[in-house]
């Protein structure tokens, strides 16, 4: 009796674990998904039928019309693993997408209709095609009944190349690039005092040198007085404090120091002057920097935020002359029912109330709405 319940827990064991073996190991998944019919909430019965397995994308469902959107935004997360089959269209993942769309076109629902095909190697397409072979007609040995089959076709890898990410085509190695007359993949040629890009497809000159474009070299870069080798490496620039110097050509010949006047300094670049807090540029008749001079702040105003001029201060606003130059701060005079604005400059109505305008449409009050 004893022997007997061992027997029996290990059978209910072994069942177990088969279970969830069965559960917990990867399934092969179709990209089609077959339907049974079910009836909606408003009585309609729905036919069984075939769709495409759910993924980010809507232009690999069979029903996807061009008018229509690419994504399921429903679905789309940018957090996902990008390489996984949910951020790839199935008819690349999966050669059975091609049967689940000969199914649908021909309006079965897939359960046992046909014969799923199997091979020991899948070939890729790069997008959905109408080329059939024909995998006979009449039923099987299991009796099921023989549909047309998608071709697919099979992608041929010159020399010196290799598939593509998506598998849908080939890339040149690094190190060659594409020759689009032989469609083919010709080495690189590097000339001296270069190394390849960083796509391996081209080169580019080392640091220190730049491209002739003429002869598709290499040459040096010359370095004047006080200079050095751009962030690039491919060109000069000046040191702080100096700057460049153009010929007639506007052709860079060198770099020469920067002249900076009383109350300036440099600039942020240090390949210019300007003027100090307080102070502001002045010019000659031809527009030419040629020094500063200092603010001068009338009563009721400060410097502004850059330092070189003057604003009024709150409550006040700016006077000016008959020819438009600025001369003064004169205070604003509030009228009743009103306030100043945001800015401190001029005046607005209270809530409740509209300005009110004289013959001229000058400004001269407010008045209840």
């Amino acid at each position: 009796m004893e022997k007997r319940r061992k027997i029996l827990h290990f059978l209910a064991t072994f069942i177990v674990i088969a279970i969830i073996f069965s559960l917990v190991l990867p399934l092969e998944t179709l990209a089609y998904v077959s339907v049974r019919g079910y009836f909606r909430s408003d009585g309609t019965y729905v036919r069984p039928h075939v769709r495409s397995n759910p993924n980010a994308f809507k232009f690999d469902n069979y029903s996807w019309r061009p008018s229509q959107g690419l994504y399921n935004k429903s679905y789309y997360a940018p957090t996902k693993n990008y390489s996984s089959d949910w951020y790839t269209p199935s008819y690349i993942t999966d050669p059975d997408y091609y049967l689940g769309k000969s199914l649908y076109e021909s309006g079965r629902n897939g359960f046992s209709s046909f014969s799923i095909p199997r091979s020991t190697t899948r070939s890729y397409s790069s997008s959905y095609s109408s080329d059939y072979y024909s995998a006979g007609t009449g039923v099987d040995s299991l009796g099921a009944t023989k549909h047309s089959i998608p071709k697919l076709p099979s992608i041929s890898i010159p020399a010196n190349a290799h598939l593509n990410y998506f598998g849908t085509g080939w890339v040149c190695n690094k190190g060659y690039k594409k020759n689009y007359t032989t469609n083919s993949c010709d080495p690189v040629n590097i000339p001296a005092n270069a190394h390849l890009n960083y796509y391996g497809n081209g080169w580019v000159c080392n640091k220190g040198y730049k491209k002739n474009y003429i002869t598709n070299q290499c040459d040096k870069v010359i370095i004047p007085a006080n200079a050095h080798l751009n962030y690039y490496g491919d060109d000069w620039v000046c040191n702080k404090g100096y700057k460049t110097k153009y010929d007639s050509n506007f052709n860079k010949i060198g770099c020469e120091k920067v002249a900076v006047p009383a109350n300036a300094h440099l600039n942020y670049y240090g390949n210019d002057w300007v003027c100090d807090r307080g102070y502001k540029t002045k010019y000659d008749r031809n527009f030419n920097k040629i020094g500063c001079e200092k603010v001068i702040v009338p009563l009721n105003a400060h410097l502004n935020y850059y330092g070189n001029d003057w604003v009024c201060d709150r409550g006040y606003k700016t006077k000016y002359d008959n020819y438009f130059n600025k001369i003064g701060c004169e205070k604003i005079l509030i009228p009743p029912h009103a306030h100043l604005n945001y800015f401190g400059t001029d005046w607005v109505c209270d809530s409740g109330y509209k300005i009110k305008y004289d013959n001229n449409f000058n400004r001269v009050g407010c008045e209840l709405e």
